[in-house]
């Protein structure tokens, strides 16, 4: 887990927004694989009023969540958003405004005024929508400065710890993005259930049943009728969608869970050998010197004196 420090924003995650509304107060991001943006957070403030002509919004393949720290004034935020002329409709705080970027938009704000953003790519909501099972064929409907429970709780909590640490680790972010993510996806764009076609392997939730009971349970003592049953799904669909979702057979996936203990055991502690076989499910020694080569290609003993 790493901190995250702000940032100077790029692109349309932040600096577009910079010659609208001034220099954000902080800037958190998160980059996919390929570095491009998938999820940020930006905080701008300002006593007085910003400019009065601004510049149209260059369009990103992603949505903006809007959040107003402060009450909005009404004909303090006006926009021209996909054609028609939108605003501020609710003077209060924390109302919601969310955005599709993929659309045409000039926005005016006058000051003083206080806004979070969240940037979500399109990319990350996909990824939310397949690890949840539901559908994104629905446009993202356009809503402005409306009450929002879910998003005014989540922008509490994000401000307080900011405020609080100063900086922002990397997982709490990745599961702001998460969470977020989850709730644009089932109020703004309608996603319902509905599972991709030919799709293959255990569903998330069996996923991460199966795996939890595997490590609850290193020393075998579990059947494979009892993780099928858990997983609502008989042993022979169990145990082909084990293999389609994890590569290996349930057994020989213990077996690493087993040596992933073992490895900790060993760097971490200075418990001997036979102690450690014990404690992470093997019957005896030589059965965990024989399993432990298999996958690291030396023995314990060896990677101890490496890693230790």
């Amino acid at each position: 887990m790493s901190e995250l420090r702000p940032t100077t924003p790029r692109g349309i995650v932040g600096s577009a927004w910079s010659g609208i509304l001034g220099t954000p107060c902080y800037h958190y991001q998160l980059n996919g694989p390929d570095q491009s943006p998938q999820f940020a957070v930006t905080r701008f403030r300002a006593d007085s009023p910003a400019a009065d002509a601004p510049p149209a919004c260059p369009m990103s393949d992603a949505s903006l969540v809007w959040v107003s720290l402060a009450p909005t004034a009404l004909g303090h935020w006006h926009a021209r958003y996909d054609g028609r002329e939108v605003g501020v409709s609710t003077a209060v705080a924390f109302a919601t405004t969310v955005l599709d970027l993929r659309r045409s938009m000039q926005v005016r704000v006058r000051g003083p005024f206080d806004y979070l953003h969240y940037y979500l790519a399109t990319s990350l909501l996909k990824r939310v929508a397949s690890e949840n099972e539901v559908s994104l064929q629905g446009e993202l409907r356009g809503s402005f400065f409306i009450e929002d429970l879910v998003i005014a709780q989540l922008t509490r909590a994000l401000v307080f710890a900011q405020m609080l640490w100063s900086t922002l680790d990397e997982l709490a972010l990745d599961q702001v993005a998460l969470l977020l993510g989850a709730h644009v996806l089932q109020r703004y764009c309608g996603s319902d259930s509905a599972p991709p076609p030919g799709r293959k392997g255990l569903r998330p939730w069996q996923k991460l049943r199966a795996e939890e009971m595997l490590r609850a349970h290193l020393n075998g003592n579990l059947t494979l009728q009892q993780i099928a049953g858990a997983c609502s799904l008989s042993v022979r669909h169990f145990s082909r969608g084990f293999r389609d979702s994890f590569g290996v057979s349930a057994h020989q996936y213990l077996v690493r869970l087993r040596i992933d203990r073992a490895r900790m055991l060993l760097a971490g502690t200075r418990k001997p050998l036979a102690e450690i076989a014990q404690l992470c499910g093997f019957c005896d020694q030589p059965a965990f010197t024989r399993a432990f080569h298999r996958l690291e290609r030396m023995t314990p003993a060896v990677w101890r004196k490496l890693n230790g």
